[in-house]
């Protein structure tokens, strides 16, 4: 379900919101026409600053993207290659663009100083060279063709078929991987495939702007990610704790969470299990009650923020919490499972998979008019002491 509901959000969403920009943008056409001389020179401004904003934030795809659409658009307007007319290479560039597409659609984002550039640009060279090459073949095997009608349909379905692969790939990457930047790369597949099988429903320079900002968006959200996210849980950090203080009533209170023996637990079975461990308790603490918002305050340790609650009526939550982790078992896999066949792991999984348990101890303040957030915190963590104090796995207000 989460996979599900994180494709809902990163995929479904975007592209609904660019329906309705299609939609209208046809419903308002007489007040976008008023403004077609800016609208035009809209992408050689958006898409530059796209492109360098992408790579400071390590979205390389959607930087060479950025590049790739400016070259096509200028190539449009007829600003180079002038003996030509855009119709001319229509059909080959068109499947360049969608093969192109799919290969950033499945790759990764990568620094722009390494090999990896090499590699994505002899695969972008790569790309036209089998759309051209495509197209020329089917075009020499439709001029064999006496008849007009037949001629046309070998024309039009080979390229269907490397188009409809492209696509389906595409989606599923997007849907798998449940992303903003691949949930991008979808939309620019979209609006290219409209943009190619209805011509004339919405300028390009319309079209292409409405990517450059969608590429904006996502780049601004992966910027709030790495600076209010937290990498190993997913949960918010702790800068986004600050900054959500700001905004707090003065009736609210705040649970502090720590992992009892934590450190000797992480030097017993590794980091790895220890990670593990980490997302496990910020995966249970996401689902409490009450309004609460998760934070990871560092380490071990977590924050639970729930306004306009008093502390007596949150506790049977937290209780509930600590119970929960404290009865989930967390199954250790044996080293040598990953190099073994199944059949010998069938045959002694009981004997070298072996289960343990963690406990969380909380300390929970309720906020009064006088204090701050940081003393409150304080109070917070002194009764996390006091729980540990007394035993572990508890809660004390």
């Amino acid at each position: 379900m989460a996979v599900i509901s994180r494709s809902f959000y990163y995929l479904f969403i975007p592209a609904l919101m660019t329906i309705v920009f299609i939609v209208a943008s046809q419903y308002f056409i007489d007040i976008w026409r008023d403004w077609m001389p800016v609208v035009r020179k809209l992408p050689f401004y958006l898409l530059p600053i796209s492109a360098i904003l992408a790579l400071q934030f390590n979205c390389s795809r959607l930087s060479f993207l950025a590049t790739l659409l400016l070259v096509y658009i200028v190539y449009e307007q007829g600003l180079i290659l002038e003996h030509l007319q855009p119709r001319d290479l229509a059909e080959p560039i068109f499947l360049s663009g969608t093969l192109l597409i799919t290969f950033l659609a499945i790759s990764k984002d990568r620094a722009l100083l390494s090999v990896h550039t090499a590699k994505t640009l002899a695969s972008i060279i790569l790309c036209f060279i089998i759309g051209f090459t495509w197209t020329m073949l089917i075009t020499k095997a439709s001029l064999l063709t006496d008849n007009q009608q037949l001629a046309s349909i070998s024309l039009l379905t080979p390229i269907y078929v490397p188009v409809g692969i492209a696509s389906a790939v595409t989606c599923i990457y997007a849907i798998w991987r449940a992303s903003g930047i691949d949930s991008t790369i979808a939309v620019t597949l979209f609006i290219w495939l409209f943009n190619y099988y209805q011509p004339g429903e919405l300028p390009l320079a319309l079209l292409i702007s409405m990517l450059a900002v969608t590429y904006l968006f996502a780049i601004l959200t992966q910027s709030y990610h790495l600076a209010y996210r937290d990498d190993l849980t997913g949960l918010s950090s702790r800068r986004a704790l600050n900054t959500m203080a700001l905004s707090l009533n003065s009736h609210y209170s705040v649970a502090m969470v720590d992992i009892d023996h934590f450190k000797k637990f992480n030097d017993t079975y590794g980091h790895d299990v220890g990670d593990q461990v980490l997302r496990l308790v910020a995966g249970k603490l996401s689902l409490v009650k009450g309004g609460g918002k998760v934070y990871r305050y560092g380490g071990e340790e977590f924050t639970i923020v729930f306004p306009n609650k008093d502390a007596e009526s949150i506790l049977p939550l937290l209780e509930n919490l600590r119970s929960e982790v404290s009865h989930y078992n967390i199954v250790l896999r044996h080293e040598q499972r990953k190099t073994s066949s199944k059949s010998n792991r069938k045959d002694s999984a009981a004997n070298k998979s072996k289960t343990v348990n963690v406990t969380i101890s909380i300390g929970v303040a309720e906020h009064h008019g006088e204090s701050t957030f940081d003393q409150t915190i304080k109070l917070a963590d002194k009764a996390l002491y006091i729980a540990k104090k007394n035993g572990r796995n508890r809660v004390h207000a």
